[in-house]
């Protein structure tokens, strides 16, 4: 069965040990560590552990630092929420699963890559992590869930893999420094208010397929000046888009298919 430990070391580095999940937390005062929630800075999860519960580490704003292992395979709902002094994150490639709001309210998130084999960015997991300035998403991902990166207000510009077919409700919204969004030709479903309020979108370049684009998708996108869409599909998008958009739909030119030799 699993047997999942902590110690609590000086200079405040709490180490989980041991082997299996450790378990979910239904009440964040539930946490065995609440008492030194003040002390702990470091998190360090030695190898064994595969499974960081339900609300593990929510609102430990005291914690800079987390150490996963190589056996990690879960990162469960809320388990770093709040943790508003963590930097930087290390994933390891062993993660299937980060849940919903996992790093939401991580203020000073600045940059984190999230490994391949993950298939869905849950709803909410990245919300309000307002300093995270790059985030590499993997050719795994298939469905980025609503509100996942909401008000991540310095994110400039993201790279949708061509593995993603859904792109939830809000999933961007509030994100006020991206500049630019290319919608990879995976994409099927747009859903409502994806980008809402993201002030500082110029461009947005669409593939030649989304069969379902919701309802003001780019609502209150003050800046956005132009609508790139593929050769002959005009047409497609005014069907699809509201109609104050359609003047500033532009098609892009054929793709040619073999390069002229000079």
């Amino acid at each position: 069965g699993a047997s999942v430990n902590w110690k609590l070391l000086e200079g405040g580095v709490l180490v989980i040990y041991g082997n299996g999940a450790m378990e979910d937390l239904f009440e964040v005062s539930a946490q065995p560590w609440k008492a030194y929630k003040a002390q702990i800075t470091k998190v360090v999860v030695e190898e064994g552990v595969i499974f960081i519960g339900r609300n593990a580490f929510y609102g430990h704003t005291a914690i800079t630092e987390v150490v996963f292992p190589e056996s990690l395979m879960a990162i469960e709902e809320y388990a770093f929420f709040g943790c508003s002094g963590i930097k930087n994150v290390t994933i390891p490639e062993s993660v299937r699963v980060i849940d919903e709001k996992v790093f939401s309210g991580c203020t000073s998130l600045e940059s984190i890559v999230i490994p391949q084999g993950v298939t869905e960015i849950e709803q909410r997991a990245f919300e309000g992590c307002a300093s995270l300035k790059s985030i590499t998403i993997p050719e795994s991902v298939k469905v980025i869930e609503w509100n996942a990166f909401s008000g991540c207000t310095s994110l400039k510009s993201i790279t949708i893999p061509e593995s993603v077919t859904k792109i939830g409700e809000s999933a961007f919204e509030g994100c006020t420094s991206l500049k630019s969004i290319v919608i990879p030709k995976g994409v099927t479903m747009i859903c409502d208010f994806a980008f809402d309020g993201c002030t500082s979108l110029t461009t947005v370049t669409l593939p030649a397929g989304v069969k379902k684009i919701e309802y003001d998708v780019f609502y209150e996108c003050s800046a956005l000046t132009t609508i790139y869409v593929p050769a002959k599909k005009t047409d497609y998008y005014k069907k699809r888009l509201p109609e104050e958009l359609h003047d500033i739909i532009v098609e892009l030119a054929p793709e040619k298919k073999t390069k002229a030799k000079k």
